[in-house]
């Protein structure tokens, strides 16, 4: 690949030298019509810090990226496993974009269009889950395209195609990259979703409530991917999930909507959705896995 002779030549990870110098740029209060002003913290490798092309790496919720969040007392890791990746060639040399949230993340985060796509009943619930307000998802995803990425691509040096640009949340943070990708897939050529909970409304507790939610959730998203300009080869998607605490309530609509993408053209190479048996809803557990998502979307 390419970048296999950039990053020998830029990083200084080999026994006994000193290691990469490592920017964090920070941008606060970003602001743009029609959603709030958030932080924007960027990360930026040595190898990223001349007029070498890396790739870009949006993640969400980025207040927890690099900083520990406040309920799991970790932060996502990515600061330690990308240059290990990056000196052992599985990555190419990549900056990160850390997107923090807003206080209305659920509205924020809740895909827009799959909402639209649900039943009457079921979109109540929904409502329900945001403070009886619809998704303003759309509005972020505008943001995200026309303003956020317009600038990184001006202020570094990225590879600005799809190739060269990926999304990644977790949880709800899943939700919105999947979304962001499906929106955009000519922007975003690959997403990755942690824990992600694939329901949009509070969970049934019930065997019979389970089933018929795991068939309106799955009838949603088949409809959004049917609509959405997503291609198998084009694109790359990536979804995980834990056993224990929340993830064990997601696990079963997770297997259901997994099936659908695998029924509709997107084999292993380009759709890989994994179980990490006894993991929970947690940075720190996102952080000891997070290699396998980096490498499978970063890759090109």
């Amino acid at each position: 690949m390419r970048w296999t002779s950039i990053i020998a030549a830029v990083l200084l990870l080999a026994a006994g030298t000193a290691q990469a110098e490592i920017r964090l740029d920070h941008y606060p209060k970003m602001s743009s019509p029609g959603v709030e002003p958030r932080d924007i913290t960027v990360w930026v490798p040595e190898a990223c810090q001349g007029v070498i092309r890396c790739s870009v790496l949006y993640m969400m919720d980025g207040q927890n990226v690099f900083t520990p969040s406040p309920y799991s007392g970790a932060d996502w890791g990515v600061a330690d496993a990308l240059p290990k990746l990056m000196a052992d060639h599985k990555v190419p040399p990549t900056i990160v974009v850390a997107v923090n949230n807003i206080e209305a993340r659920t509205r924020e985060y809740m895909p827009q269009r799959v909402y639209d796509l649900m039943p009457a009943d079921y979109q109540a619930r929904i409502r329900a889950f945001e403070d009886n307000e619809p998704p303003n998802s759309d509005a972020f995803l505008k943001f995200l395209v026309t303003e956020l990425k317009p600038f990184i691509d001006k202020a570094y040096p990225t590879v600005t195609g799809p190739e060269g640009t990926a999304i990644m949340g977790s949880s709800m943070g899943g939700h919105i990259a999947l979304y962001a990708q499906g929106e955009y897939p000519e922007v975003f050529g690959a997403s990755a979703s942690l824990s992600m909970p694939w329901l949009m409304a509070s969970w049934a507790k019930d065997p019979a409530g389970v089933a018929a939610d795991r068939k309106t959730v799955t009838d949603g998203w088949r409809a959004w991917l049917k609509s959405s300009r997503l291609q198998p080869g084009r694109n790359r998607i990536y979804s995980d999930q834990g056993t224990l605490g929340l993830d064990r309530e997601f696990t079963p609509y997770m297997e259901s909507v997994t099936t659908m993408f695998l029924n509709n053209g997107w084999d292993a190479a380009v759709f890989q959705s994994r179980v990490f048996p006894g993991t929970e809803h947690s940075e720190k557990d996102w952080r000891k896995r997070i290699d396998i998502p980096l490498v499978f979307i970063l890759n090109r």
